[in-house]
């Protein structure tokens, strides 16, 4: 098992894409930061006339939360290649000469791309950070809205699962387009258009639907509401429970296939 650590670890350093995502995350999510940072007046806070009435609102936190989009794009890169890669170009017979055993290479492959999430993560909180403090917000200030205990560990899960499901795709149908696109087109497309259509219909359905759903980590439940949930949607530690489900099935696949498929 440590060879096969050893040979992973050795790849994803030696691939060139690692290195560019890496960089184009901490360039990227530093200016989202900035951005993410400035003052927001809300409603309420200006009369009839226009006249501001009420202090600017920094939403600190969502510099941390929003960022981790494109953050969880570019690691889904990385993540695809770990297998997408190497049968795209055929590699994956060379490392099953060096690895027989289909089983332990694909846990070395499976914690290699934790990792890689880990270190994206730290990367996007730590450009998050540099991009508020650049605004002039090294701490949150005192008009912020506050956040639990669990935020920022919850944005490190919702990573960590992101990338396991375009892992997973990509080696259940062997291509890298796949595990970096499907996530990316079914959030922000087609799990938007499905639910218009099935809202009224198959709410429910609409309200577990994969990548949507993990997108909800970082929501709050309003006072009053079951922590879990808003409008019945589960949110926060259950929305990525119920993601972690789905990833789980992905997972599942791509095991049978990577251990019952010829190269």
């Amino acid at each position: 098992m440590i060879a096969a650590l050893r040979y992973e670890a050795v790849r994803v350093l030696t691939v060139r894409a690692t290195w560019i995502c890496l960089i184009i995350t901490f360039v990227g999510v530093t200016g989202l930061a900035y951005l993410a940072s400035s003052p927001v007046i809300l409603d309420g806070s200006v009369d009839s006339q226009g006249n501001v009435t009420g202090d600017a609102v920094v939403m600190w936190w969502d510099a941390f939360s929003q960022p981790l989009v494109l953050t969880a794009i570019l690691a889904s890169v990385v993540a695809a290649q770990n297998l997408g890669q190497e049968y795209r170009f055929g590699l994956i017979r060379l490392t099953l000469t060096a690895f027989p055993q289909r089983g332990r290479i694909l846990v070395a492959k499976a914690i290699s791309v934790v990792a890689v999430a880990l270190v994206f993560t730290v990367a996007s909180y730590a450009a998050s950070w540099i991009g508020v403090t650049i605004h002039g917000y090294p701490v949150p200030p005192d008009a912020s809205a506050a956040v639990d205990s669990t935020f920022l560990l919850r944005g490190a899960v919702f990573l960590v699962l992101w990338s396991l499901s375009a892992w997973a795709l990509a080696g259940i149908t062997r291509q890298t387009a796949i595990g970096i696109a499907v996530p990316i087109v079914s959030g922000l497309i087609v799990e938007q258009i499905l639910g218009a259509v099935l809202r009224d219909k198959a709410a429910w359905l609409v309200d577990i639907l994969p990548w949507s759903t993990a997108a909800r980590w970082a929501t709050a439940p309003a006072s009053g509401d079951v922590p879990e949930f808003v409008d019945h949607a589960p949110v926060g530690w259950m929305a990525l429970v119920v993601f972690g489900g789905w990833v789980l099935a992905f997972v599942v696949l791509e095991t049978v296939s990577f251990l019952r498929r010829d190269a």
